[in-house]
C-alpha cells in the first residue's frame, strides 16, 4: 500500500496505538519533505479522504505521518509495472485487528511494568532480582508474560462472536524461603485493561509450583559466583602468577588497564532437578567497550559448580588448569603444595586485531563497492500492535520475552491457515576436551529477546520497514554488574515488517520453446524478521509470506563462536612446556573442534531451532498424510520404475521423521472433508524441509538428546493440547533429563491423529564445523523450511496477478 510515499531518511515506522492503524514515526530529525508531486503521485492509490488528509498535512510538514493514515491500498503505476489495488480497509478488518491484538499481542511495556509492580505488592515480594539470594522475587526471561487464552475461547471470540476472553498475564516468582519442592511458583495476574493497566478488582492467583532447582536462568543471578570467587581466593597465588591481575575480587588496587574476566555458566550433562551442575568458563577482556573480544580469549582454566543443598554447601569440582585436570579443588591445591602442579604463564592480551570485527587498527577499510542504504516502499499495513495486512495475507505478529518471534491467526483471503507459527526454542550443543566438560544452551532460558539491541536500519531491516516493539528488563553496566527488574521494563525495537526487494528472482518464469518469449512474475514476499542476541550468538528469524500462498521460515546463525585454549603452555619458572602438542602436525586440531588462531580452538557444536506450526486447514478436523517416492519392480517386462505411495498416519508415533535425500517424500496436513474443486483431492498444506538440515547426532539416551528431544527429528505431529504449549520450557535448562515439556513426552501417549486439531513441531539445525574464517565473527549461515499449499487451490494463485512479458526475441 502507498508505494510512492517518501520513506523517512533515518526513521522507523513503529507499530503503535489502538486506533486501528495509526503508526508513529519518523524519529525526531527525520526528513518529512516531499512536495506536492509526492502527494499527486499517490492519487491512483489512495482514496480521496486520505489524499485530502495528506495535502492538508503538507502545511505542517507532516507529509509522512499523513501518508501513514489508514486508507485503501495499492501499487501505483509509477512505482511498479504490476498494479494491485486492494479493497479499502473496513470496520470488519479493523475489528479483527483489535481482536487479534487483544488475544495474541505480547504484553506492552506499560503492561509488563504494571503487572510486575502489582504482583510484587500483592505477594510481598520484590520485582527485582535481589543482591543477596533470599526472599521471594520475580525472575527469568519469562518473569512477566502474556498468558495466552485457550484456543477454544479464542476461536469462539474470533469466529463465533462470543465474549472476549480476559487478557491475563503470568508471572514466575522464586521463593527462596519456601520448601525446595515448591520454590518456584506460577501466578496468573489480571484481568488487564488492554491500555497498559489492570482492571479494578484484578487479582493474583497461584496456579502451580516446581522445584527450586528449576528456578529460571537470570542474568542478574550471581549465586554461582559465590563458589567461583571462593575458588579464586584459594587459588589466588596460582591465578595471579599465571594470568596476571585480571580477577576483580583478588586485588583491592587492581589497575583497570590490566583487563578483567567474566564467567559463563552453562548446564553440564550431569545436571538434574535435585543437583544443579554448571560448567564455568572464564573469559578475558580488556576494555568494557570492546567486551566482545572475550569470546576469543578463554583462559585455560575452568571447572564445574555444583549447587546441591544450601548455598553454603555448594562446591566446585572437575577443575582443569593449563591442561592438568583435578577432581577437586583440594586435589589441585595439594598438587601445588607438593610441587607436582606445573604452573603455566598464559597472560591474556589483545591488540584488537584478529579478535575484533572490522579492519585491524591503523588499517583502512577495503570497500570498492560502497553499500547504499536499502530502502523499501510501503505496500503493507500494520494496525495497532502487530496486526499485519499485505495482499491476500493477514496475521498478528509479536515477540515473546522468552521464545522470540510468534505469529498468530494467519489468514489467506480470509481463510485461517495457521492458528500459531512460533519459534519455540534454540539449542546449541558443544563438544569439549572431555565428556565431563561438554555443555549445552537452551537459549530460551536466557531469552530470545531480553539480551538483544534495537534493530539497525539498513542492516537488520531496510529503511522504510515497520518496527515491532518488545519489552526487556535486563540491564548491563560497563563495570559488569547486571540488574533485572520487569517493573522497570523498557521498549526494544526487536522485529520488523517489510516487503522483500525482489532480489530472490522470480516466483514463476518460463521461456517458450518455439518463440523464446519469456513470461514471469518478480518475486514479492512480505517478511517479518526478528533478531535475537543471546550472548555470543545472534539468531535471525524470518517468516516470508508469498503471493502464491506459501510461507517460508528461515533461521540464520551469526555472531562469535565459543572457544577454548589448548596446549602446550609455558612454565616460565622451570623453563618447560606443559601439556602435549596436538596429535600430528603443529597446525593440527583436536577432535573437539578446529584450531582457529594459534592455540585457540573453536569447538564443534550444533545449532537447532524448533518451531510450533499449528495448522488449521479449513477447520480443526485435520489428518496427517505422508507421500513417498518408491521404486516398483516391473518383473520381466522392463526395469524398475518410480511410483508414489500415500498413507495416512493414524496415531502419534515416536519414530523420528527425518527428511532424507535418498527417500524423498512430502508431509502434509489435510482436511479430508474439504476437497479441491477440480481434482477432488483433500485440500491441505505441506511441510517442506529445505537446506539439508542436521539432526541430533548424540544417541537418544544422552542427556542432551533428552533435553532437546525435538532435535532428533525434523518433524513430529501431535494432537494439540493446551498443556503442551511449546517444545521446551524455559525452566528445563538445568533439569537436563527431566524436562517439563518434551516432544518425546507429547508423542508417548499415542493419541489419534485422525480428524483432530494437529500441531507440527518442526526442527531444523546445522552442525557447525568451525574454521579460521569463523574468526572473529562467523559469516551468517542458516536453515529453513516451507509451509506450502498442497492441493489447496485449483491453480497457482500467483497466476492471477499481473505478469512480466519479455520483449520479442531477437531475429537472427
Amino acid at each position: 500500500m502507498w508505494p510512492s510515499q517518501r520513506v523517512p531518511e533515518d526513521g522507523y515506522y513503529v507499530a503503535d496505538g489502538h486506533d486501528g492503524g495509526r503508526l508513529t514515526g519518523p524519529r525526531a530529525g527525520a526528513s518529512t519533505s516531499g512536495g506536492v508531486e509526492a502527494v499527486l503521485s499517490l492519487r491512483s492509490a489512495l482514496g480521496l479522504a486520505s489524499l485530502v488528509s495528506a495535502v492538508s498535512a503538507l502545511a505542517g510538514g507532516l507529509l509522512v505521518a499523513a501518508l501513514l493514515q489508514p486508507g485503501p491500498a495499492g501499487t501505483s503505476s509509477a512505482a511498479s509495472s504490476s498494479t494491485e489495488l486492494f479493497e479499502e480497509l473496513g470496520p470488519a478488518t479493523l475489528a479483527t485487528a483489535r481482536q487479534t491484538e487483544h488475544l495474541f499481542a505480547e504484553l506492552s511495556v506499560d503492561e509488563v511494568r504494571s503487572v510486575a509492580a502489582f504482583a510484587a505488592e500483592q505477594l510481598g515480594c520484590s520485582s527485582r532480582f535481589p543482591e543477596s539470594f533470599g526472599g521471594c522475587f520475580l525472575s527469568g526471561s519469562e518473569a512477566v508474560t502474556l498468558q495466552l487464552p485457550s484456543k477454544e475461547a479464542a476461536l469462539a471470540y474470533l469466529d463465533a462472536g462470543q465474549a472476549a476472553p480476559a487478557r491475563m498475564a503470568q508471572v514466575i516468582v522464586v521463593h527462596a524461603e519456601k520448601p525446595p519442592e515448591s520454590g518456584v511458583r506460577f501466578y496468573t495476574v489480571g484481568p488487564l485493561t488492554g491500555q497498559g493497566g489492570l482492571e479494578e478488582g484484578a487479582s493474583v492467583t497461584h496456579t502451580g509450583s516446581v522445584h527450586f532447582n528449576r528456578r529460571p536462568v537470570d542474568m542478574a543471578d550471581g549465586s554461582c559466583d559465590v563458589v567461583s570467587h571462593r575458588v579464586f581466593r584459594e587459588m589466588k597465588d596460582i591465578l595471579l602468577s599465571s594470568f596476571g591481575d585480571i580477577f576483580p575480587t583478588l586485588s583491592e588496587a587492581k589497575d583497570p588497564k590490566d583487563g578483567s574476566i567474566w564467567i559463563i555458566y552453562a548446564p553440564a550433562g550431569t545436571s538434574t532437578v535435585h543437583k544443579r551442575v554448571s560448567r564455568a568458563q572464564i573469559n578475558y577482556y580488556n576494555d568494557p567497550e570492546q567486551f566482545q573480544v572475550s569470546w576469543m580469549h578463554p583462559l585455560p582454566f575452568n571447572f564445574v559448580v555444583v549447587q546441591d543443598g544450601l548455598p553454603q554447601q555448594w562446591y566446585a569440582e572437575n577443575l582443569t588448569y593449563c591442561g592438568q585436570s583435578f577432581r577437586s579443588l583440594a586435589g589441585l591445591l595439594a598438587a601445588d603444595a607438593a610441587g607436582s602442579l606445573a604452573r603455566c604463564s598464559a597472560r591474556p592480551s589483545t591488540d584488537y586485531s584478529w579478535d575484533t570485527p572490522g579492519p585491524d587498527p591503523g588499517s583502512a577499510a577495503r570497500d570498492s563497492h560502497p553499500q547504499a542504504p536499502r530502502r523499501v516502499l510501503q505496500t503493507w499495513q500494520v494496525l495497532g500492535r502487530g496486526a499485519v495486512r499485505w495482499g491476500d495475507w493477514e496475521f498478528q505478529a509479536t515477540v515473546r520475552p522468552g521464545s522470540g518471534l510468534a505469529i498468530h491467526d494467519v489468514r489467506w483471503r480470509g481463510e485461517r491457515i495457521l492458528y500459531e507459527l512460533a519459534l519455540s526454542d534454540a539449542h546449541a550443543y558443544y563438544a569439549a576436551k572431555s565428556p565431563e566438560e561438554q555443555w549445552y544452551y537452551s537459549d530460551k532460558a536466557f531469552s530470545l529477546s531480553q539480551l538483544s539491541a534495537d534493530l539497525v536500519l539498513g542492516l537488520d531491516c531496510p529503511v522504510g520497514a515497520t518496527v515491532l516493539e518488545s519489552s526487556h528488563w535486563v540491564f548491563f553496566a560497563l563495570d559488569g554488574t547486571v540488574s533485572s527488574d520487569p517493573a522497570q521494563a523498557q521498549a526494544l525495537r526487536h522485529a520488523c515488517v517489510y516487503e522483500s526487494d525482489g532480489l530472490e528472482g522470480s516466483s514463476w518464469r518460463h521461456a517458450q520453446l518455439l518463440n523464446r518469449r519469456v513470461t514471469g512474475r518478480r518475486t514479492r514476499m512480505l517478511v517479518t524478521r526478528a533478531v535475537s542476541t543471546v550472548g555470543n550468538y545472534d539468531y535471525i528469524s524470518e517468516v516470508h509470506f508469498g503471493e502464491d500462498g506459501s510461507i517460508h521460515v528461515r533461521n540464520e546463525f551469526a555472531g562469535f563462536p565459543e572457544t577454548d585454549k589448548i596446549g602446550p603452555f609455558r612454565d616460565e619458572e622451570h623453563g618447560r612446556r606443559i601439556g602435549r602438542e596436538t596429535v600430528g602436525a603443529s597446525s593440527a586440531s583436536p577432535d573437539f573442534g578446529n584450531r582457529v588462531h594459534h592455540n585457540v580452538v573453536a569447538q564443534l557444536h550444533s545449532h537447532f531451532v524448533v518451531w510450533k506450526v499449528d495448522l488449521d486447514v479449513l477447520g480443526q478436523r485435520n489428518e496427517f498424510r505422508i507421500l513417498k517416492s518408491v521404486v516398483h519392480s516391473s518383473g520381466a517386462s522392463g526395469p524398475e520404475h518410480k511410483a508414489q505411495e500415500e498413507h495416512r498416519v493414524e496415531r502419534e508415533d515416536q519414530s523420528p521423521l527425518v527428511a532424507s535425500a535418498s527417500s524423498p517424500g512430502v508431509w502434509a496436513i489435510v482436511n479430508p472433508e474439504e476437497r479441491n474443486a477440480v481434482t477432488g483431492a483433500p485440500r491441505g498444506y505441506a511441510i517442506m524441509i529445505q537446506s539439508a538440515p542436521a539432526v541430533q547426532t548424540l544417541p537418544p539416551g544422552h542427556p542432551f538428546s533428552v533435553a532437546g528431544s525435538f532435535a532428533r527429528r525434523h518433524l513430529a505431529v501431535t494432537k494439540r493440547k493446551e498443556e503442551e504449549p511449546q517444545a521446551v520450557h524455559s525452566l528445563d535448562h538445568f533439569a537436563v533429563t527431566e524436562p517439563l515439556l518434551s516432544v518425546d513426552n507429547f508423542l508417548a501417549d499415542g493419541e489419534s491423529l485422525v480428524g483432530e486439531d494437529l500441531v507440527c513441531w518442526v526442527s531444523v539445525g546445522k552442525e557447525h564445523f568451525t574454521r579460521t574464517e569463523d574468526v572473529p565473527l562467523v559469516s551468517n549461515f542458516g536453515v529453513q523450511f516451507a509451509i506450502v499449499p498442497w492441493n489447496y487451490h485449483v491453480e497457482n494463485p500467483a497466476m492471477e496477478l499481473p505478469m512480466v512479458v519479455g520483449p520479442a526475441p531477437r531475429k537472427t
